[in-house]
């Protein structure tokens, strides 16, 4: 049995509109805000969540005292944890100025606003200087990322020398992927113009990074995908045909997730973690 065209039937004015103005960082940072998305993430932003960022900044050996920059932060929940953590001093960049704000408020509740600050700024023009930091962290956003040689360019040049990327992102193999995944649905996953593995090695190799580790974490990627589709199978159930701020509804969400979890079983779609060293 062929997978449906997920794409029929979808009307989406406000994320079609994101999409013509050529901002996909801009769509998934607006997705990530709305409510419906929130609950379905809880605090697992990532697959794996935090146990994935823990193990991303052990491949990096990220050290105490060591300046760490967060691109695309979001709601603060990585950086809070490697200043927890690791000891680290942190600057988290996001695009979202709700994020920001929320970000700000999580770190001073948490009593850690004197070693974490987060900046409103795109990847792609990081508001730094050279050699600035010893490492940058960057969780599944890459692939959302317009001009992504650009964007890993700027990584580099905040970087010092011997500086570390630890970089966690969705991988694609398109040829595989169900049909109609892509555009505005590819959007709302925040799957965006994410790569095969290869593709990031290569990426990364070009601006002058050597990937010296990297790990598969698809298992992570199939649970946190099982999760979200319970979540959504529940509130079918309480009879909500449309969650709060959801820009599609709960049965198109449903069977989005269906499909993810297929490409994913069938191997078109996982997520890897890469470390590098500038």
């Amino acid at each position: 049995m062929s997978a449906p065209d997920l794409s029929a039937g979808l009307a989406l004015p406000d994320i079609e509109a994101l999409l013509g103005e050529g901002e996909r960082a801009a769509c998934c940072a607006a997705i990530y805000e709305q409510p419906a998305v929130r609950w379905l993430l809880g605090d697992e932003l990532h697959p794996g969540g935090e146990a994935t960022t823990r193990r991303a900044l052990e491949l990096i050996e990220l050290g105490g005292g060591e300046r760490l920059l967060d691109v695309a932060s979001g709601a603060g929940t990585s950086a809070l944890l490697a200043a927890r953590e690791r000891g680290c001093v942190v600057v988290g960049l996001e695009y979202g100025e709700g994020a920001v704000a929320g970000a700000r408020e999580a770190a001073a509740a948490a009593g850690l606003a004197d070693q974490v600050s987060f900046v409103r700024g795109d990847a792609g023009a990081l508001p730094f200087e050279e050699g600035e930091f010893d490492a940058v962290l960057c969780e599944c956003s890459l692939c959302t990322f317009a001009d992504k040689p650009g964007a890993v360019g700027e990584i580099r040049r905040v970087l010092g020398a011997g500086g570390r990327l630890a970089l966690g992102d969705i991988i694609v193999d398109p040829p595989r992927l169900p049909a109609g995944f892509d555009g505005v649905l590819a959007a709302i996953a925040c799957v965006g113009e994410a790569m095969p593995s290869a593709g990031y090695q290569d990426l990364l190799g070009a601006a002058g990074l050597e990937v010296f580790a990297s790990e598969s974490l698809d298992m992570q990627a199939a649970a946190l995908a099982e999760r979200f589709e319970d979540r959504l199978r529940g509130a079918r159930l309480l009879g909500l045909e449309r969650l709060e701020g959801s820009p599609v509804s709960t049965e198109l969400a449903i069977e989005l997730v269906r499909a993810a979890r297929r490409a994913i079983t069938d191997g078109a779609l996982g997520y890897s973690i890469f470390a590098a060293r500038r």
